[in-house]
């Protein structure tokens, strides 16, 4: 058995604060296997971090190993080891930003072929382990119909450790208008029993040409807001904005930005305004980026956010970071 098909993706971060810099290393291989009928997909990630307050430390895992094979024609079934990503991210989604696995899950998957509708169901255990034992039974349904999707996800977990049951849905709507205006819309929900949150996620994106796109984004949390350690959105994702925060207050998160690319360039800037019911988390995140695409597959990015959560001091984080990939 010879690999048909391998990638090698390495990103070298460095982070600076007011208070610290440290340095993160992290390199995933990914080989791929076999066929049409059976295939198989294996891959390592790497990671080390030096400089970080925590100490210095070196990891290596397994992120992902699944073989898929086909039924029939009907059907396809994958088991192992996989990144799950449906919808926007926000019930289930890897949460790359991480240097680790981010969110991985052991179980399978089950791709229904039809012309209707994309549909898959799947079983899983969270491979966070250290922390809790629970199991997961999620069903996706994803549809395009024109310059219209929609993508509606159902998801139970039952954690053995305090027998707490967890559902959460999803509903992801876009369209696409001939004058270039993208539409979004989203509605999340997940009850434990004791909270339910909810979250109402509205969006707006303009190509004015093909070099420059403006976008804008509200986002309305409900009285115990939304934020579930499943999802993409992890603590100081992306531009440094703290989302676990979100779980536990009633607000809005307006947002305004755009990007410009200039050949292999390209610059963006994206305002983040907080707002809560209570006024005690009101704060703006401003996010700025500037990169450089060097092939096809690698990259450098250099990003800038500054925050004024804190009112005594405000909080700034710079990143670069260096994709090369083969």
């Amino acid at each position: 058995v010879s690999a048909q098909d391998w990638s090698v993706d390495s990103r070298t971060r460095v982070n600076s604060t007011e208070d610290a810099t440290s340095t993160e290393q992290r390199v995933r291989t990914a080989v791929d296997f076999g066929g049409e009928a059976v295939s198989a997909h294996v891959e390592f990630n790497s990671a080390a971090t030096l400089g970080s307050i925590a100490g210095e430390d070196f990891s290596l895992s397994v992120r992902e190993a699944y073989a898929t094979t086909d039924v029939m024609g009907f059907a396809s079934v994958t088991a192992g080891r996989m990144a799950l990503n449906f919808g926007s991210g926000r019930i289930l989604g890897d949460n790359d930003w991480v240097q680790g696995n981010g969110n991985t899950w052991d179980g399978f998957l089950v791709g229904i072929n039809n012309d209707f509708a994309d549909l898959h169901v799947g079983y899983a255990a969270t491979d966070m382990t250290g922390a809790y034992d629970a199991t997961t039974m999620y069903a996706n349904v994803g549809k395009e119909m024109g310059a219209a999707a929609f993508n509606l996800l159902y998801v139970n977990s039952t954690e053995d450790v305090t027998g707490d049951e967890t559902t959460s849905m999803g509903l992801d709507a876009t369209y696409a208008m001939n004058n270039g205006i993208n539409l979004s819309l989203g509605y999340y929900t997940s009850d434990d029993g004791d909270h339910e949150m909810d979250l109402t996620s509205l969006g707006v994106s303009y190509a004015v040409n093909d070099d420059l796109n403006v976008h804008a984004g509200y986002d309305m949390y409900g009285e115990h807001g939304f934020f579930l350690a499943t999802g993409s959105f992890g603590d100081e994702y992306g531009s440094g904005m703290e989302y676990s925060t979100f779980k536990d207050f009633e607000g809005t998160d307006m947002s305004i930005g755009g990007s410009y690319a200039m050949g292999d360039f390209m610059i963006g800037a994206t305002m983040h305004t907080i707002t809560s019911e209570d006024e005690v988390t009101d704060y703006s995140v401003m996010d700025l980026s500037l990169g450089y695409s060097l092939t096809d597959n690698s990259g450098l990015t250099v990003n800038y956010a500054t925050s004024d959560r804190d009112a005594d001091n405000e909080f700034t984080k710079t990143w670069i970071a260096l994709n090369i990939g083969f």
